[in-house]
Formats: C-alpha cells, structure tokens, sequence
C-alpha cells in the first residue's frame, strides 16, 4: 500500500488513502504517543494532531524513509512539544498494555497471570526515562530497526544501540526487584 500510495498520490492525498493511513496506523501512534504522556486521553488528541499535520504536509514526505517510520517522528515531536508545553511531568495510568492483551482460551488463572505480568511490564517501562522508553518500544512493539530509529530520533545508530542495552539492564533491574 506505501509504495502505491507514494508513487501515485504523492503530494495529492486521497480520502480513501488517508482513511487507511489512519486504519493501519492509528493504534500504534497512540500507543507510541502513551509512552511518552502517559495519559491516554492525551495519547489520543496527540494522535488526531498527527494525522492532521499527516494530511497538511504530505507533500514534504521523504520518499527515503517509510511512512510509518515518518508518523513515528511526528509522533514524537508532537509528544515532546506538549510535554514542553504543558509543563507536566506526566501521569501514571494504570494499564500500558490495555488492549494489547489477547483474547485466547487459556484458563483463566493463566490469563489473569499474563494480564499482571504485562501490568508489571508496562508499569517498569513507563518508570524509564523517556530516551530508554521510546527506544524500547519502537524496538521492540513497532519492530522498527535501529537504523529507522536513529533516523526517526535524529540520533546515532550506536546511541540507539547503548539506549536499547542500558534501558534493557533498567528493566532487568526492575524485575530482579532492585528498581522501585
């Protein structure tokens, strides 16, 4: 879809197109957004101001990097400018993975089990600072490599790297009981 969209709908960008933007997208940008505002109201308005910002400045898309790669960094911008903004320093919220969670037929100890331990998870990484938070989850919940990361971030591929490996020893941390 990126790739026809790019190469016929360049700098002119269809209802229908942008809608499937927002259909593959929308999850993982207020997702992305959450790990920075931890709020997911907030994550939510900041994701409605990327697509907006999406459909205004189609035009100076980078055909370099992929679309997704692109939401992310405007994701990101848009996160850090209300942090600055606001003042705040930023919410808990109860559940990073809300959502995420699968429906399955596991019984249902197991269930509550992997629901609680994902709480814990999410509960760690949102302790992070937001330089390992962000790394670690575009890492490793949007799959995006290092080097897309370190495009995204204007940042070194190494620092990415370094931020991965010092974010990972955190939450190990964490979860051997060391980090509260």
């Amino acid at each position: 879809m990126e790739k026809d969209f790019i190469k016929n709908h360049y700098g002119n960008l269809s209802v229908e197109y942008f809608e499937q933007i927002i259909l593959e997208n929308e999850k993982a940008i207020i997702k992305f957004a959450f790990t920075y505002v931890k709020d997911w109201a907030v994550a939510e308005d900041i994701s409605q101001e990327v697509f907006i910002k999406v459909y205004k400045n189609i035009a100076t898309f980078n055909r370099d990097s992929k679309l997704r790669t692109w939401l992310f960094s405007i994701t990101a911008n848009q996160c850090k400018d209300y942090l600055r903004k606001s003042g705040k320093t930023t919410k808990w919220l109860n559940d990073f993975f809300k959502g995420l969670q699968k429906q399955n037929d596991e019984n249902p100890e197991n269930i509550l089990l992997e629901h609680e331990e994902k709480k814990s998870i999410g509960k760690a990484l949102l302790s992070l600072p937001v330089k390992y938070r962000e790394v670690l989850v575009l890492y490793y919940y949007e799959d995006l490599s290092t080097e897309e990361i370190a495009k995204l971030l204007h940042i070194n591929s190494s620092t990415i790297r370094s931020r991965l490996e010092r974010g990972r020893k955190q939450l190990k941390k964490w979860s051997e009981g060391g980090l509260k």
